[in-house]
């Protein structure tokens, strides 16, 4: 009976959420929607005609052979080029990681603190010209492989525009902070978790198109059909989507008038309004030494009503000290700010804001939550972009898979996780009443499980395993977002989410040579070992969230509500 009246509360307040509030503003999902659709499109077909020009090109096969490359019932002679290829396709895909973060990496660095004072519009509109620009030229270049010779290091040189513009680094500052700008601590988890499940279905739409139109139109036309819908979505952002940055400043003035507000002056005042019992000064932590914590309590004055009462004169003597100190720090923020406005775009201020925003003390070890988030997002980029450079190959060495087997994995690997972020959400957060902390160990530990089944698989069938049991796998980026979005101010978001990007932007300069590295070395022996390495990792992040986990409980009154 309990438990169907838990249920039924459940059910009747999931009913009477203000959806309107939650989207608000929906103008950034359907960009992120074209932006991966046009990407997991094209992605696939992009790697597969690298392989192919390496083939005739670089080891000057015949053609007919080469083509062959791409069948699943290959000969033994065909599987022995498939091998001898991989090792320079290898280097070719790592070339094009590193050359993706390189100039992203440095925009980390500004992009942050320059965001939080300009907004958020111009980093969209300039990160989807680069991407717009690498599709188009991508596919003049797949176009003109039809009529010459050409060489494949020249696939690898179209990433240079979206690479110079910042690419995913300032596009996803972008987008997560627009998102942090117009939702509040009730709303944002449920439009996170729906921008995964956008995510996703641009991931999987994309996946499952991909094959059929290559095998429609061609390698080509794919391409270009990508650098179009990308095309589209630029000038969306520039007529349609409005700048968010202005939307929570005006929302922060309003609530701040509105707590300036005297509602006393409403109420009758009475004789007995004027005779006051005792007066209380509520001594914060920062008005005393450490060495005086365990003293830290309101202090009674004497009033009229209540003379037998004294107070330490001491404490109230540091207590007026501290005021003018208060005010000159108050005075520096204001100027540090005032100079951050004025610098430009690549001024070492902005780098310098943005490290002591993200070093600086937090009450509660709220600082020490933000890094153990922010390094567990990390170690899962570290993963995907480790990942991304060997997996193809891996497939096509292991299993013989062709386009259209790969992309039809694909699709399934991102459709289940879809499924389990809006079940692990909707049910697991809403019915079981799970916490977003305890929903970030339960994806991690779904990503162990899932690297596991592939590390060990031998059969196809095994990697459509390993997609279920990495069913709740969707739901660690959500909610790892959601927990730095709660405890850190709407002003340092930016920041905030800068440094992770800075981390991610890093992430390839290691990640993608240790797979490429670990998959050479191994790739006539156990070619899934990568597979076992990321197990690892995701472990790392699995006990990063562990502590956060553990710090919530040490300060359960703090973290009760905004940690639930």
């Amino acid at each position: 009976m309990v438990e169907k009246a838990s249920n039924a509360f459940t059910l009747e307040k999931l009913r009477n959420l203000q959806w309107g509030k939650v989207f608000h503003l929906f103008y950034i999902e359907p960009v992120v929607f074209m932006l991966l659709f046009s990407h997991t499109l094209s992605g696939t077909i992009q790697r597969n005609q690298v392989i192919y020009q390496t083939c005739t090109v670089i080891f000057h096969y015949n053609e007919s052979d080469c083509k062959q490359l791409d069948s699943k019932n290959a000969s033994a002679e065909i599987n022995a080029i498939e091998t001898e290829l991989q090792p320079y396709v290898a280097n070719l895909f790592l070339s094009r990681t590193l050359l993706e973060s390189i100039v992203p990496a440095f925009c980390g660095l500004f992009i942050g603190s320059w965001s939080d004072h300009y907004g958020r519009k111009p980093l969209l509109i300039v990160s989807m010209i680069g991407f717009s620009a690498s599709f188009l030229m991508m596919a003049a270049i797949c176009e003109l492989s039809s009529y010459y010779v050409v060489n494949p290091w020249w696939y690898i040189m179209a990433a240079v525009p979206h690479s110079l513009l910042g690419g995913n680094c300032v596009f996803s500052v972008a987008a997560f902070c627009f998102i942090s700008d117009i939702t509040d601590c009730k709303t944002r988890p449920y439009r996170m978790i729906f921008m995964e499940s956008l995510f996703f279905i641009g991931l999987t739409s994309g996946s499952l198109l991909s094959s059929f139109v290559y095998a429609a139109t061609g390698a080509a036309a794919t391409i270009c059909l990508s650098g179009c819908i990308s095309t589209f979505a630029t000038l969306f952002i520039i007529f349609f989507v409005p700048e968010s940055l202005h939307i929570r400043q005006a929302e922060d003035a309003k609530n701040a008038t509105a707590l300036k507000g005297d509602t006393s002056k409403d109420v009758p005042m009475t004789a007995c309004d004027l005779q006051l019992d005792c007066v209380a000064i509520d001594c914060p932590p920062n008005i005393l030494n450490d060495e005086h914590e365990e003293k830290r309590r309101p202090c009674e004055l004497p009033t009229p009503a209540t003379p037998a009462m004294s107070f330490d004169d001491d404490m109230l003597a540091k207590y007026v000290e501290r005021l003018p100190e208060k005010a000159k720090m108050a005075r520096a923020e204001s100027e540090a700010a005032d100079r951050i406005k004025k610098a430009g775009l690549f001024s070492f201020i902005h780098i310098k804001d943005m490290i002591n925003t993200c070093f600086k003390p937090r009450e509660n070890h709220a600082r020490a939550i933000i890094w153990l988030v922010t390094m567990a997002m990390f170690l899962s980029i570290f993963v995907f972009d480790g990942v991304m450079t060997v997996m193809y190959l891996f497939v096509r060495e292991k299993f013989h898979w062709t386009v259209r087997d790969y992309t039809f994995y694909e699709t399934v690997s991102h459709l289940v996780p879809m499924i389990g972020a809006l079940i692990g959400f909707l049910v697991l957060r809403k019915v079981f009443r799970l916490s977003v902390v305890t929903l970030g160990l339960l994806a991690f530990f779904s990503e162990i499980l899932n690297n596991l089944a592939k590390g060990f698989a031998t059969m196809p069938w095994h990697m459509y395993l390993s997609v279920t049991l990495g069913v709740f796998r969707s739901i660690s980026g959500p909610m790892c977002r959601t927990i730095v979005s709660n405890i850190v101010p709407p002003s340092d978001l930016g920041k905030i989410f800068s440094i992770k990007n800075v981390l991610q932007s890093f992430a390839p300069f290691v990640a993608a040579p240790l797979y490429t590295l670990i998959y050479k070395r191994s790739l006539t022996t156990y070619p899934g070992l990568f597979n076992f390495v990321s197990a690892f990792l995701y472990l790392l992040s699995f006990m990063f969230i562990g502590c956060v986990l553990r710090i919530k409980f040490r300060h359960k009154q703090h973290y009760a509500k905004v940690l639930k």
